[in-house]
């Protein structure tokens, strides 16, 4: 996960045992109408849903009503550097992804995390932890495919490469960081740099793969036959199996990459109190079961006990695990910028 706290031995050795794991819209100037009222960066789609479906209820017996400020991570991320120095910010929790998470860390931006403010923070894998975040849930990047239309399974990611898959590989737009990483892995990468996704990028581009603009279009994308392969979360795509999608995913040989989702209290929160409280929700053991459950991702937690049936279909094997490469968070950070001026400008241009 986080190079800078992470060995493959002890990621290994803490990650075996783990599963892997529409709101109402902000309206600017009301959402601190209500000094109870907690203002959630986020996305959209299903895990806004289920934040407001397991982690909403826990904050509302407390007296804490929740409002979404729905987006992608990269407008999120720089709206809490535009407001570095207001000192009324418009978001009280923003959720990212660890690497946006750790880059806005480095813009000073974010309150410092203790388990004073967050009981349920004692739990957390110590592997997840930073000083900044909290951990949500987690998960790998893995290669998907229609196991209707491929009848071979693939190995590697190079096989998209392969003219018969022409036209039949997809991509979420929003995932450009990882998507980056990911097929970089392919190229000799080992997740200290996006070079190798560029190179392995450009080449795909011959292939005309396909780029869209969520998670849950690739889905429709699957189910439609439009697209064979794609790079996504395995907690995603063991959803879409469970909807009945005639999918299947492996880790390439050359591995995958982790991620985790984290949340975060801007040091300009109008409502720190209730910050901390929707924080140490998000860490209550029952609502990461219900997201294990519901969408595939690994509690971050060790009181989170899962069914034996769920952890074994969301787990990962110590050889699998073998395989997922951490990535370096302080190389990566300061480079994200021309990693989304590379995907837009030279892989997404023409397609």
């Amino acid at each position: 996960m986080h190079k800078h706290n992470l060995h493959r031995r002890g990621f290994i050795k803490q990650a075996a045992g783990l599963a892997i794991a529409p709101a109402l819209p902000l309206i600017p100037g009301m959402a601190h109408a209500a000094s109870s009222n907690v203002v959630v960066g986020t996305w959209g789609g299903d895990y806004q849903n289920l934040l407001q479906q397991f982690i909403s209820p826990i904050v509302k017996a407390q007296g804490v009503d929740v409002v979404f400020d729905t987006g992608n991570a990269t407008a999120r991320n720089t709206k809490l550097k535009a407001e570095r120095n207001s000192r009324r910010g418009s978001m009280d929790i923003a959720l990212l992804g660890d690497l946006d998470m750790y880059d806005a860390s480095t813009a000073g931006v974010l309150e410092p995390v203790t388990a004073d403010k967050i009981p349920n923070l004692a739990n957390a894998i110590d592997t997840f932890k930073t000083p900044y975040s909290i951990p949500h849930i987690f998960s790998a990047m893995v290669l998907v495919y229609n196991k209707d239309l491929v009848k071979t399974p693939p190995r590697s990611f190079k096989d998209a490469l392969d003219p018969q898959y022409k036209g039949r590989v997809g991509f979420s737009d929003i995932l450009f960081n990882f998507n980056t990483l990911f097929v970089g892995l392919a190229e000799g990468g080992d997740g200290s740099s996006f070079e190798p996704g560029y190179a392995f990028l450009k080449k795909l581009k011959a292939n005309s793969p396909k780029v869209f603009p969520s998670n849950e279009a690739v889905a429709a994308a699957f189910k439609s036959g439009e697209i064979w392969i794609a790079c996504m979360w395995k907690a995603r795509a063991l959803q879409w199996k469970e909807a009945g999608l005639p999918l299947d995913f492996v880790i390439p040989e050359e591995g995958a990459i982790p991620v985790t989702f984290e949340a975060a209290v801007p040091k300009n929160s109008r409502n720190k109190d209730a910050a901390w409280k929707y924080m140490n929700a998000l860490l209550d053991p029952a609502g990461q079961v219900h997201f294990a459950d519901t969408m595939g991702y690994a509690p971050t937690v060790k009181n989170a006990s899962l069914p034996p049936e769920l952890q074994a279909s969301v787990g990962f094997t110590k050889e699998e695990l073998a395989r997922i490469h951490p990535y370096d968070l302080k190389a990566l950070a300061s480079h994200r910028a021309a990693s989304l001026d590379f995907w837009n400008k030279e892989f997404k241009a023409g397609l």
